[in-house]
């Protein structure tokens, strides 16, 4: 079910990198984490509650009810959850967003892992790369991305010189050949 839904929009990104920052607070990601994967099982399990949800009839007024209806931190009689991933419901409501809902589930569970993961990062250069270098690459990326680096050292000649690095589907493409690429696009807009 997660790779169906698509937690790349700006919105989405926004309201989940506000749930992890109210989380970070006082180091509350892993319970809201431990919350959310309950819930996105819940959602998962009953189609019923997930259309209830993604209801576009459903005013912000609505949605506040719905989830007051539905979550408290004391009520017995409701799911309960944490007073502050609450909170982060009732926002997501009050501005009509439960439709992506589970969306940013997915994206606040993508972030807390990423957070405490190693990155694989794939290295392609024209030649093969010394250990050093390697080693040098490695201190710098760990030093910009906080996380363990783990390369992946690949050797391309088509790429005439340079290095490529690429983590996911983040890509610097430092090589000759898309330099020669560039100028050759450059040169096509200009004639």
């Amino acid at each position: 079910m997660e790779q169906n839904i698509q937690f790349n929009t700006e919105v989405t990104r926004r309201y989940s990198k506000a749930l992890l920052s109210v989380a970070r607070e006082d180091n509350s990601e892993q319970k809201i984490y431990n919350e959310i994967n309950t819930l996105i099982e819940t959602l998962n399990s009953d189609n019923k509650f997930t259309e209830l949800f993604s209801n576009p009839l459903l005013s912000s007024r609505d949605q506040l009810k719905l989830i007051n209806n539905i979550f408290s931190n004391t009520d017995k009689k409701k799911i309960i959850i944490s007073k502050k991933f609450l909170v982060f419901l009732k926002v997501l409501a009050s501005n009509g967003r439960l439709k992506i809902l589970l969306s940013v589930l997915y994206s606040f569970k993508y972030m807390v892992k990423s957070m405490h993961q190693e990155v694989n990062i794939n290295l392609t250069t024209a030649s093969s790369v010394g250990d050093d270098s390697i080693k040098k690459i490695k201190s710098l990326l760990s030093k910009k991305t906080d996380k363990k680096i783990n390369i992946i050292s690949n050797v391309d000649k088509n790429i005439i010189g340079g290095i490529i690095l690429q983590s996911g589907s983040s890509l610097i493409d430092a090589s000759i050949k898309n330099k020669i690429l560039k100028l050759n696009n450059i040169k096509k807009g200009v004639n």
